[in-house]
């Protein structure tokens, strides 16, 4: 059972998406964590800030009990998110963020409760550069990277991929999708096929 945090301050109420190849939670939790946004930079470089008012690209949640998050929700709830995530002394304070989770330790979701996936799904090929999602809990951060090969016996991360056109994708499936997708070692000029969710505030493939 994955440990629950007491909710000092309830920021929003995180909804599952039911998602019968995901492991999911039984009851609301408390997630604690620190926010982080990776965007594409002008040099076409995925770059990670932890002190931002707009992100681009995705949010992910470096939970304190080691998990690393992809964070989905609507526009205006991601907005408030973001709005409420605080700074002190140059030190972005933690989050935490009562609701479910879905997925497994290579493919964590937080979901807020008004995203309706299902209206948003659209069936699609996207072809560009895979990259890792390392979580660095020294720093309370991530560190994006391309793998020289096959990274399937890494820790467990995330993943995402990043097209030519500057857009990213967080990357979910069952266990055996991804662990079959970091055994590939082809990292540039891969092309997968799946459903796209959600929405501009983070996009989602699950690959198949």
């Amino acid at each position: 059972m994955r440990n629950i945090f007491v909710l000092s301050l309830s920021i929003v109420t995180i909804a599952i998406l039911s998602l019968n190849s995901f492991a999911q939670t039984d009851k609301v939790q408390i997630i604690r964590g620190q926010l982080v946004c990776v965007q594409i930079d002008k040099t076409g470089q995925a770059s990670v800030s932890k002190e931002f008012t707009e992100c681009a690209g995705l949010l992910y949640l470096l939970g304190v009990d080691g998990d690393l998050y992809s964070l989905h929700g609507s526009e205006e709830e991601m907005k408030e998110i973001k709005q409420n995530s605080k700074s002190r002394m140059g030190y972005r304070l933690p989050l935490r963020l009562k609701g479910k989770t879905v997925g497994h330790q290579r493919a964590w979701q937080l979901y807020t409760p008004s995203l309706e996936l299902e209206e948003n799904s659209i069936k699609t090929t996207v072809t560009g550069t895979l990259l890792c999602v390392f979580p660095n809990q020294k720093e309370g951060s991530v560190n994006p990277k391309i793998a020289d090969g096959p990274c399937n016996e890494a820790e467990p991360h995330a993943h995402f991929i990043q097209t030519d056109e500057g857009e990213i994708y967080a990357l979910h499936g069952t266990l055996d999708d991804i662990v079959s997708l970091e055994k590939n070692p082809k990292r540039v000029d891969v092309t997968l096929t799946g459903i796209l969710r959600a929405n501009e505030s983070g996009w989602i493939l699950y690959v198949n």
